[in-house]
């Protein structure tokens, strides 16, 4: 009899895992030039990593770039990635972020597309009025050029805390940053609310060549938030959507925009 019981607690167990992995969900949204709330609007750059289409987004002439995937501001793209999560998400929540660069020869060291987390103000030492605290990664030790590369807090990707509060000379893993412990052992980070997550190039570099494209956030619910960088789609393309019902969707997505 214990035999049999403990394959039946083993087998809901697996059940139990199963349901868990089903109730996960894989949410792509696709962002184009004129979803940049401010800033420089990127040039469309007709290559793409693998999987992620035939274009991606390549920086401006001039100036920076930024996009936001914000909670509640800026088109509350962070809702749209994650709907069931976004408004208890912290860091501790995230398992994984990465994302695909493409650096021509002859880029500048320590140029490129980058990464950073801002948390939601509390009171309690908030850098701003508007966020907390402010993480970029390691962008500046990118070195591959030519070819499409990914970076991954999996593999390599780092962040320090950048903001006047903070010392940028400390890299921590997201990991780290999300168990580091006080003296009186609670969470200096973990728990801090996201305000979002945001990808862009540095304005005093005054333009930047790189590509950007499939950011990909991996909760550790099991959920995953894709972004898919594209240009604009062609006059003929979208005539091709509309004679296939794909109209209403362009308008869904210019209402959504501009509500």
């Amino acid at each position: 009899m214990k035999k049999v019981v403990v394959v039946g607690m083993v087998g809901f167990a697996a059940m139990l895992c199963l349901c868990t992995l089903a109730s996960a969900s894989v949410v792509t949204i696709t962002v184009y030039p004129d979803d940049v709330p401010d800033e420089s609007l990127p040039r469309e750059s007709y290559d793409a990593p693998d999987g992620w289409g035939d274009s991606s987004w390549q920086g401006p002439e001039t100036g920076k770039t930024n996009i936001h995937f914000r909670f509640e501001a800026d088109g509350d793209l962070l809702s749209a990635l994650f709907p069931d999560d976004v408004a208890s998400l912290t860091i501790a929540d995230i398992a994984s972020i990465s994302y695909y660069t493409l650096r021509p020869d002859g880029t500048l060291a320590t140029r490129d597309w980058w990464v950073q987390i801002y948390t939601r103000p509390d009171g309690d030492d908030d850098a701003s009025s508007w966020y907390g605290y402010r993480f970029i990664n390691n962008y500046n030790e990118h070195t591959d050029t030519g070819d499409w590369t990914e970076y991954s807090t999996s593999s390599g990707m780092t962040f320090n805390r950048n903001d006047k509060y903070g010392d940028a000379s400390v890299e921590v893993t997201l990991d780290e940053m999300a168990t580091l412990e006080d003296g009186a052992g609670n969470l200096v980070y973990g728990d801090e609310l996201i305000e979002m997550i945001s990808i862009q190039t540095n304005s005093g570099w005054d333009g930047f060549d790189g590509c950007v494209d499939g950011l990909t956030i991996t909760l550790k619910n099991g959920n995953v938030g894709q972004v898919n960088f594209a240009a604009v789609p062609e006059p003929t393309t979208l005539a091709i959507w509309g004679a296939f019902g794909g109209l209403g969707l362009v308008a869904v997505r210019r209402r959504r925009r501009a509500a």
